[in-house]
């Protein structure tokens, strides 16, 4: 009973002092507008398991920028294109790092990493490979086969099904495959269904909401046993990215370098890296496997949501639908499935796409952080303060977009309106600054792909509550 009466007063001292210390540092500086917190937790009870809704929501009442609390950890958030723009680039320097929990830590093997990492030397280093070999066009160029297989599997399965089919959880075997099989060389068989499991629980747990990251009472306490569910899947996905680390090494043992005659994949061409003695930085092993982890979890479900969120807009629009596939009837035909050439001359098609990723960003909030103190619009950003960048709020700007809420693929018609908007950050669906999404090339080609091949060979629609399709052609 006394131990409890002693923290119950530390607790309250505790409490007093930050009250004390805010009212001072308050009447210096100019801190956005925001709700009361809770003690301890602070704001995390308004915040619901769709973050990006509920802080849209906030912003109605407190403005485009507002201050939370996440448990202890300072929180300000963006809601408009104007105070994105300092985040972004006036002050991208500064807001260059992002926040870093757990989870982030455990799966970079507990090196800076390059998802979560600090910006620096390292950072700039895998940015650039990431640039010009992993993700560049030729690399991309290189492994297209891989992602026309999947392509293809996926449209065969559709169209020879003789029951219900899940399409997304097919729509998310086919991504995941894609990005597992670029990565690792693996081929349609053995390895892929468990890696693609392990990519699941890495997303699950690394979007699950941690107390013990940002409530500083429960540091090192291991609330609802989320940390033992990562230290899990990592161990497992260490032993599988192992043994594929064994395998390409015994490839190049035989072979005399990556490749054998394929197109090298993405981690032959990191153990390229690793063993080029006049590179600027030495990969190890350890950095090796979490820069892999930092490509499945980012390219793993990603594309498929917005694959998934186009077909629900397709359905709902019947006449935007027709009027793609006829666009397609007209440049492709109907005597052979669309290819990659097709695409930039199916301008409507790409609109469809825009305006998907308008409504249904893939990254719906950009995590940063301030390496130290700066300004968003004519408010202070204290160092260390966490920022979020709602772009789910971007792009439904009323101010920023005619009917923002109404699907309507036309609104990218002019092209001058379309570079108008990204100048300005209305739209902005891979971020943007030096943290914007190095696989944007990527994620594009995919969906662009993907969804031509689906609207051309079949009739979406729903009858009876489920997707169901009438079978085409291509």
């Amino acid at each position: 009973m006394e131990d409890l009466k002693f923290y119950f007063l530390l607790l309250s001292l505790w409490l007093a002092f930050t009250l004390l210390l805010r009212s001072l540092t308050s009447n210096r500086r100019r801190l956005p507008p925001g709700p009361l917190p809770y003690p301890i937790i602070g704001h995390l009870p308004l915040i619901d398991p769709l973050p990006h809704r509920s802080l849209h929501r906030l912003s109605a009442s407190y403005g485009p920028v507002l201050r939370l609390r996440l448990g202890s950890s300072p929180l300000i958030v963006v809601n408009s294109p104007s105070a994105a723009r300092d985040v972004f680039k006036t002050h991208d320097l500064t807001f260059s790092d992002r926040p870093r929990s757990y989870a982030s830590l455990r799966y970079a093997y507990g090196s800076p990493g390059f998802a979560f990492g600090p910006y620096g030397p390292y950072w700039r280093f895998m940015k650039r490979l990431c640039v010009s070999e992993l993700l560049g066009a030729r690399t991309l160029d290189a492994l297209r086969p891989i992602r026309q297989e999947e392509r293809l599997r996926l449209v065969a399965l559709l169209r020879n099904a003789r029951e219900t089919i899940n399409v997304s959880e097919e729509l998310h075997k086919a991504s995941n495959n894609g990005i597992i099989r670029m990565v690792t060389g693996m081929g349609d068989g053995g390895g892929v269904d468990e890696v693609r499991a392990l990519v699941k629980g890495v997303a699950e747990t690394i979007g699950t909401l941690n107390l013990s990251d940002f409530v500083w009472v429960l540091r090192g306490v291991d609330v609802r046993g989320i940390k033992r569910r990562i230290d899990g899947v990592f161990r497992r996905f260490d032993e599988v990215l192992e043994r594929i680390i064994g395998r390409k090494e015994e490839e190049w043992r035989r072979g005399g370098g990556g490749g054998l005659g394929r197109a090298k994949d993405l981690l032959d061409i990191l153990l390229e890296v690793a063993g080029d003695e006049k590179a600027e930085f030495k990969l190890t092993r350890e950095n090796i496997k979490g820069f892999v982890l930092d490509i499945f979890t980012a390219g793993s479900d990603t594309t498929a949501a917005v694959l998934e969120w186009a077909l629900s807009e397709l359905i709902n629009n019947p006449t935007i639908q027709h009027k793609a596939q006829q666009e397609l009837d007209s440049v492709v035909g109907k005597h052979r499935l669309v290819e990659e050439s097709d695409i930039p001359n199916l301008p409507y098609l790409q609109s469809i796409v825009k305006e998907t990723l308008r409504l249904h960003p893939p990254a719906p909030i950009s995590h940063r952080i301030a390496t130290r103190d700066a300004k968003i619009l004519d408010y202070d950003v204290p160092a260390d303060t966490i920022v979020f960048v709602n772009m789910w709020s971007l792009h439904r700007d009323p101010d920023n977009w005619v009917d923002p809420l109404e699907f309507r693929p036309e609104r990218f018609e002019d092209r001058a309106v379309e570079e108008k908007q990204k100048n300005l950050l209305h739209y902005a669906p891979f971020g943007g600054g030096r943290r914007g999404c190095p696989g944007a090339l990527l994620g594009l080609d995919v969906l662009h792909m993907t969804l031509a091949s689906l609207v051309q060979c079949f009739e979406w629609k729903v009858v009876g509550g489920g997707w169901i399709w009438r079978r085409g052609w291509g």
